[in-house]
């Protein structure tokens, strides 16, 4: 029985990755026969974002008892705001699964313990994105309660090879230092010394960063899926030398597009980069530079990393793959939270 999964989350429609695994999850209906997102959140108004989780909250007053709730939460307010959500769905007696998204996850479960597990131990079950979240929560909830799962991607099979493509490099995220644009921006002059006719597109909202003027680096606003796959296919390698993170959806759609990327060993990236990455160390511009000169200047090494990077996303995270996983994960929440259900209350 698949059933209808019920997805809270931020709106798809806003700039980032968790808004960017929902509209995969809901548009490729992965994991259930309906799959149905209710957005609790946009960066615009909190006054709209109280409204959004309260709208939620009715709705889940409707949903029929095998319905699963699905929340996704990444740090700070997430947890007061789908907190709610998921307490209200487990007071409801709903199958709740919960997924940790975010960078900053760690150390915000360091200063808010109570908050962070307290709101975890209520899902029958938790999914991460990397080693170091499902292990603290191996020790913190239950072993059977924590699965490492990575978010599902549409496989881009009509790309080509990254050697058909020119030599651009693509970055796109939060224009900031934790994703590391500054050290992108200061590898930038030597790569251009090294590759005078590369270009290198830097795609996203503004962030701590005053952004220079450089030769050949053009700034862009966000885009939406569709412009994403259009700039992945148009570049030869990706560049994120990120602080922190989680899984980057970025680079996961990287691998899935068939090109290569440059980045650093923070989060849940060196698994990705086993197949289809180059790992550089955090904040060093000068072994960034030589990492994207070396794919730049060698167009069939690039193609060889992206193919290999491709059949590891097709294998471990398409959307098929993750479908069935989550069938499967979903049909055991079901089966533990009705026996759980079932069990006579002690007096």
């Amino acid at each position: 029985m698949a059933g209808t999964v019920h997805h809270f989350g931020p709106d798809p429609s806003c700039v980032g990755g968790m808004g960017s695994v929902l509209r995969i999850l809901t548009d490729n209906c992965v994991g259930g026969d309906e799959v149905i997102l209710h957005s609790t959140w946009r960066p615009d108004s909190p006054f709209a974002n109280a409204a959004m989780t309260a709208r939620s909250l009715a709705e889940i007053s409707s949903f029929r008892r095998e319905s699963v709730v699905h929340v996704h939460l990444s740090e700070r307010g997430s947890f007061v705001r789908e907190g709610i959500v998921l307490a209200y769905a487990r007071r409801r007696a709903l199958p709740v699964v919960a997924t940790i998204h975010g960078a900053d996850f760690l150390p915000f479960a360091g200063r808010h313990p109570r908050l962070a597990l307290g709101v975890l131990r209520r899902a029958d079950l938790v999914t991460c994105l990397d080693r170091e979240i499902e292990q603290l929560l191996i020790k913190q909830i239950a072993p059977s309660a924590v699965e490492l799962l990575p978010n599902p991607v549409p496989i881009d099979e009509g790309a080509g090879g990254a050697d058909g493509a020119p030599e651009v490099i693509l970055f796109a995220g939060e224009i900031g230092t934790r994703k590391g644009a500054d050290v992108l921006f200061a590898a930038w002059r030597r790569v251009l010394e090294a590759c005078p006719a590369a270009r290198c597109l830097v795609v996203g909202p503004p962030g701590d960063l005053k952004i220079p003027e450089l030769e050949r680096l053009e700034l862009r606003q966000p885009v939406d899926a569709a412009g994403m796959r259009e700039l992945l296919r148009s570049a030869r390698v990706v560049a994120l030398p990120s602080r922190a993170e989680g899984m980057p959806m970025f680079l996961t759609e990287a691998l899935a597009t068939g090109r290569p990327f440059v980045s650093t060993p923070v989060g849940g990236i060196p698994e990705l980069a086993q197949a289809g990455g180059v790992l550089v160390p955090v904040g060093e511009p000068e072994p960034l530079a030589r990492a994207l000169i070396d794919l730049l200047a060698d167009p069939a090494k690039a193609r060889k990393l992206g193919e290999e990077g491709q059949r590891f996303c097709a294998a471990t995270r398409s959307t098929r793959v993750i479908d069935q996983r989550l069938r499967a994960l979903y049909q055991s929440v079901r089966e533990r939270h009705s026996g759980r259900a079932a069990q006579p209350t002690v007096v």
